[in-house]
């Protein structure tokens, strides 16, 4: 993708970088995430949880679509980019795409395809979801570019300290159900491919964040999708919780 030509405030930008970073990292201090990470898996609640997750999984395309709708030609290109491989597949796991490799990732705790296609969403799931088409659909695009690449960003071993929620569930997985990663294809795949896709963000900073206008609609959009994530993060913990041993 050609990059356009900008005049950079670097000093700004690593304000921006550092800001975006410390939030990120405070998700994980938050009483949701500390919350999921803290019950314990039992199979079944295993088993609800990633079948909840994987409309999660399919949200992400919904929104991204939208911010590529709404995005200027150059930003479209960036969209275009990060979606190709989440829809395309992954040469490494045989051509699966990212939702293709979450409901092959069941098999690890006793799900078929099915169970994954014949999942409603609950009320949890549902209520994150419109949030996040929302911010989607009615911000401006600044905003909304950002609400959905955030998720991204707090999820890159590289930028969260102690690793990103993939990793996280996936040796939580390993201690508490003996499910090794290698069996985790979804989980394992994030964990490589999170850490390229975090960089975006701040790639669509430079780019796209000129003014501190724009670089306060980018973090505006960031704090915004951790607010509905920290939301669906509790939701998961209390849905573990109903089905704990």
């Amino acid at each position: 993708m050609a990059t356009q030509v900008v005049d950079v405030d670097e000093r700004a930008l690593k304000e921006l970088e550092e800001e975006l970073t410390e939030l990120a990292n405070a998700q994980f201090e938050s009483d949701a995430y500390k919350h999921m990470l803290s019950v314990p898996f039992s199979l079944k609640g295993c088993q609800e949880f990633f079948k909840q997750h994987a409309l999660f999984n399919l949200n992400r395309r919904d929104c991204w679509g939208y911010v590529q709708a709404k995005a200027p030609m150059p930003a479209k290109q960036f969209v275009w980019d990060h979606e190709t491989e989440e829809l395309d597949g992954v040469p490494s796991r045989g051509g699966l795409n990212h939702y293709e490799l979450a409901v092959k990732q069941g098999e690890a705790w006793g799900l078929t395809p099915e169970d994954y296609y014949n999942t409603e969403p609950l009320d949890g799931t549902f209520t994150c979801c419109q949030a996040w088409i929302s911010l989607a659909q009615n911000e401006p695009w600044r905003v909304a570019f950002a609400s959905s690449s955030a998720l991204e960003y707090s999820n890159s071993d590289d930028i969260i300290r102690g690793g990103g929620i993939s990793r996280r569930i996936g040796q939580k997985l390993e201690r508490e159900l003996g499910i090794p990663m290698r069996k985790q294809v979804s989980n394992e795949e994030h964990t490589v491919a999170e850490i390229e896709h975090a960089q975006m963000l701040m790639r669509a900073a430079r780019q796209f964040g000129q003014t501190p206008e724009d670089r306060a609609q980018l973090l505006d959009g960031a704090k915004k999708t951790w607010q509905i994530d920290r939301i669906f993060r509790g939701f998961l913990g209390d849905l573990m919780e109903n089905y704990a041993d």
